[in-house]
């Protein structure tokens, strides 16, 4: 096997093997809105859940990998303490992919990508009308995990309200066909969380 030294390797290189090496990953569809009251939305599948009670979930506003500056997500996030993380389908994701380019700041993703802005009900980042499984959030730390190009930054986020389409449940639980998720792998690649690729394993 190939050993590969992360403090001597490139970045993109790292970046490469992160992305490829763990995936499929869960990707987050986040909205936040700006001081001067621009939406903005951006996906990220450095994301997860991190517990129930009380529901956290987690992901991260990496650095530039250019130039080592925060984005836009994590300027707003850092303003105001909120956000609306919504879950990527597969109707969704080439919109999503549209929203993932970096515009001016005061340009919205919402009418570059063609996905509608809807209000929230106890934050004030909108949230995405076509995603149908909306969380919206409070940001409660902002863990910084380095300050170099493609440095992470840990959002933890408490969620206050969830959003879910009821067509989405069978018997109180989501079931994988209906929501039609959309994994991140390396690259360009994305995985289908639908069909054959789904299977059960009975708990020992």
């Amino acid at each position: 096997m190939r050993e590969i030294d992360p403090k001597s390797a490139p970045l993109t290189q790292i970046f490469n093997l992160i992305t490829g090496g763990i995936a499929p990953r869960p990707i987050a569809l986040v909205s936040t809105v700006s001081e001067e009251g621009i939406d903005n939305l951006a996906p990220f599948s450095f994301f997860n859940a991190f517990g129930a009670n009380p529901p956290i979930v987690a992901f991260s506003p990496a650095r530039r990998s250019r130039d080592g500056t925060t984005k836009d997500t994590y300027n707003n996030l850092m303003e105001n303490q909120e956000c609306v993380i919504q879950v990527v389908t597969y109707d969704i994701v080439h919109q999503v992919n549209l929203a993932s380019e970096e515009f001016d700041k005061n340009i919205s993703e919402f009418k570059k990508s063609g996905l509608t802005p809807i209000p929230s009900q106890r934050v004030k980042p909108k949230r995405v009308k076509e995603s149908p499984f909306q969380m919206e959030c409070k940001l409660q730390q902002m863990i910084p995990l380095g300050e170099k190009k493609g440095s992470g930054n840990l959002a933890i986020c408490e969620v206050l309200l969830f959003h879910v389409a009821e067509d989405l449940l069978e018997d109180d639980q989501i079931h994988p066909d209906r929501i039609r998720l959309v994994g991140r792998n390396g690259g360009s690649f994305y995985t289908k969380a639908t069909g054959s690729a789904i299977f059960e394993l009975p708990k020992p």
